[in-house]
């Protein structure tokens, strides 16, 4: 989708409202993500833009046996969840009128794993922050009246950005190198310092992050490095120092990094 895709007052869904096949339309959309500023933006662009729906953010999957039967949209920050797969299912059953959209960032490393969800109808979207504000809304309106959006172009360039993994014959990566490639900068840091056998608590400290942001993303160095535990993934990152396969570009904490964000989207919030 290129261009910019203006709203009249017609393009807005309505509470109540029917779909072309007769059915009702579903009034509300749930963000599984981090609620920070960013989704709080988020938040607020959306109920400007579809002031008749309800618009709920929260960073927890309600563990709940009742469905939610007036959610006609799902949105998950990828990056977020611990294990996708699991998250994707528990939506389904949470909330299942809803179409699922994943909001993904285009520095991913997980491009294969959203590629299947979306190919296996488990996901009807994949929608990256990098999208113009407007485009981004235009996308959820889709999304909205039962449409799916897959950015081939912007997927394709994270296929060929995407680092490449060796397999052996029962399908496991070999030594560490692929998943240690596939970490990010910030990930590179926290798992040094996890290496060091520090706690959330004072790795937060050291980087000046919440420790909640530092939980999530030890959970993603567990998923990427396939591993169980924290100290499985502190073993991983030791056996690739020790192999000179990999070495972080940094040493010591003395002035910790802010990187800028990347999100287009969250910029023009």
């Amino acid at each position: 989708m290129n261009g910019t895709i203006s709203h009249t007052k017609s393009d807005h869904v309505h509470h109540g409202a029917k779909n072309d096949d007769g059915s009702k339309f579903r009034s509300g959309i749930f963000i599984y993500a981090e609620a920070g500023v960013v989704f709080q933006g988020l938040v607020q662009s959306l109920e400007r833009t579809f002031p008749d729906l309800n618009v709920r953010l929260s960073s927890k999957l309600n563990e709940t046996n009742e469905s939610d039967e007036n959610t006609g949209l799902v949105l998950v920050h990828a990056g977020f969840a611990f294990d996708l797969a699991d998250c994707v299912e528990h939506c389904k059953h949470r909330f299942p009128h809803a179409s699922i959209t994943l909001m993904i960032d285009e520095n991913s490393a997980g491009i294969h794993e959203y590629n299947a969800l979306f190919d296996s109808k488990q996901v009807q979207g994949l929608l990256p922050f990098s999208l113009k504000l407007d485009i981004w809304l235009a996308v959820v309106w889709l999304l909205l009246n039962g449409g799916e959006y897959y950015p081939s172009t912007i997927v394709r360039l994270m296929e060929k950005t995407a680092p490449a993994k060796s397999h052996g014959l029962n399908g496991q990566a070999k030594g560490a190198t692929g998943p240690m490639k596939s970490l990010t900068i910030r990930e590179h840091q926290i798992l040094e310092l996890l290496s060091e056998g520090l706690q959330n608590k004072i790795i937060a400290d050291r980087l000046a992050l919440s420790e909640h942001t530092v939980k999530v993303h030890v959970h993603n160095l567990i998923r990427k490095l396939r591993v169980h535990n924290r100290t499985q993934a502190a073993a991983v990152y030791r056996d690739s120092i020790d192999q000179e396969e990999l070495r972080p570009p940094f040493k010591g904490y003395s002035a910790p990094l802010h990187p800028q964000s990347t999100y287009v989207m969250s910029q023009a919030i």
